[in-house]
C-alpha cells in the first residue's frame, strides 16, 4: 500500500482510509458525517471502473450525497445513474478522508461494496462514458485515478 497522504494528478489528496466497525455502520450511514459515497463494484474478484467524461480518468462510481439522503441511498442512486446497475443494498465498509485540489477542506467519503453474481449490462451516462473490469492485483492504467486505486486496495486488504 502507498504511504498517505497520496496525491493525484490534479492535486487532490487521500488523507486516510479506515475500516468501519459493524457497530458504527448504521449510525454513520445516516449520511450526516459524509459528503459523498463511492462504490466498489466487484464481479469475479475484479472491480468496475468507469471513464469519467470530464476528468478523462478511470474511477469508481459514486458522487455527492444530496440533501436528506443517506450515504447508502446516495451510493445506490449514483451507481444506477452512472452505470445502469440497480441493486437494493450495498455494504458500508470504510470511510476515506479526501482534500480536493485547491481546497484545504477535508471531505469524508463513505466506501460501499456491491458484489455481483454475474456481470450486468452497463449503460454509459453523462458522467461515465465507458467501463472496464480491473483486477486490483494488477497495475492500473496510467489514466486510472490513483486515489481510487488506493481506496480499493486498502479496503480489500482488510477483507482478506
Amino acid at each position: 500500500m502507498a504511504e498517505l497522504p497520496l496525491i493525484d494528478a490534479r492535486g487532490g489528496r487521500l488523507l486516510s482510509c479506515d475500516a468501519i466497525s459493524v457497530d458504527a455502520r448504521e449510525e454513520l450511514n445516516a449520511g450526516l458525517s459524509f459528503a459523498c459515497s463511492l462504490v466498489i463494484v466487484e464481479w469475479s474478484r475484479q472491480v468496475l471502473l468507469g471513464l469519467n467524461r470530464r476528468r478523462h480518468q478511470w474511477e469508481l462510481p459514486g458522487g455527492t450525497i444530496e440533501e436528506r439522503e443517506t450515504a447508502h441511498d446516495a451510493a445506490l442512486r449514483e451507481l444506477a445513474e452512472e452505470t445502469g446497475i440497480r441493486v437494493n443494498d450495498a455494504a458500508l465498509l470504510a470511510r476515506a478522508t479526501f482534500e480536493f485540489a485547491g481546497d484545504s477542506t477535508t471531505y469524508q467519503a463513505a466506501i460501499f461494496q456491491v458484489v455481483l453474481a454475474a456481470p450486468e449490462d452497463l449503460v454509459a451516462s453523462d458522467e461515465l462514458s465507458d467501463f472496464r473490469w480491473w483486477n486490483p492485483l494488477d497495475e492500473p492504467r496510467a489514466t486510472t485515478n490513483n486515489l481510487d486505486v488506493e481506496v480499493v486496495r486498502r479496503v480489500r486488504s482488510r477483507m482478506s
